[in-house]
């Protein structure tokens, strides 16, 4: 079947630019000009962000309720979400041993959880592109919480490279180097940095993707390292953003 196109009339006087008037053709002329003002007012967004899923954060989740977290921190840069770190119950090896974190639990939207790998999550809604950087300290080795504590002498704990995540072009994304963690919590060590002019929106900081999202976040444990069976050893970790990359 033939397709037959048509141009409509209203075309035809679009690109002729005369009138007539009985029969004369008169060019037209502007009848005058006025303008008109355009105008906007930005105010800062101090409200917390939500996390969102690291390996799809198009999708919100929520903490899980049987391990509490402490609330992402407010205000136009925020630190929105941070994983706990479990290694759960590990048999004693004779030798020196490297034990990896279990994955993140947290809630789909549907209320359902789902295993995620441990991340971090910042937010730059701040508008100035000025870059940031995010830090962790380890507050201390791990040790249990006995009158007379057993410290786990030596341990370390490190991470993987954080793979960045976004909705935004990932051309924004922020850079990691792979971290082990100062154990007596001297020093800090930088987790992701982002530039100028990058790390705007809400950024996720994997430890590990795909295959190796199981290994992102690992404890090594030396031979002679002392360890009491059925005592949990514990320490905490500081994460400090701070609103320039340097």
């Amino acid at each position: 079947m033939k397709k037959v196109f048509f141009i409509s009339s209203v075309l035809a006087v679009a690109v002729i630019p005369t009138i007539f008037l009985s029969g004369t053709a008169v060019e037209a002329a502007q009848a005058g000009t006025i303008k008109s003002n355009a105008d906007i007012t930005f105010s800062l967004d101090n409200s917390i962000t939500s996390p969102v899923n690291p390996t799809d954060p198009s999708q919100p989740v929520t903490p899980n309720p049987d391990d509490p977290h402490q609330p992402g921190t407010a205000g136009p840069l925020s630190i929105d979400y941070v994983s706990n770190i479990h290694f759960g119950t590990q048999q004693i090896k004779p030798g020196s041993a490297t034990y990896y974190a279990q994955l993140d639990q947290v809630k789909n939207s549907g209320g359902n959880l789902i295993s995620v790998p441990n991340y971090a999550q910042v937010t730059d809604k701040r508008g100035l592109n000025l870059g940031w950087k995010l830090s962790v300290k380890q507050d201390g080795q791990f040790a249990t919480s006995d009158s007379t504590p057993a410290v786990l002498e030596n341990a370390t704990l490190s991470f993987l490279p954080a793979i960045p995540n976004s909705t935004q072009l990932l051309s924004l994304a922020p850079v990691s180097l792979p971290v082990t963690l100062d154990p007596v919590g001297d020093a800090t060590s930088r987790v992701a940095t982002a530039a100028l002019s990058t790390g705007m929106g809400t950024w996720t900081l994997a430890f590990g993707t795909g295959p190796t999202a199981a290994q992102g976040v690992q404890l090594t444990v030396p031979t002679a390292t002392k360890k009491v069976a059925s005592s949990q050893y514990k320490t905490t970790l500081t994460w400090i953003l701070d609103d320039t990359p340097l």
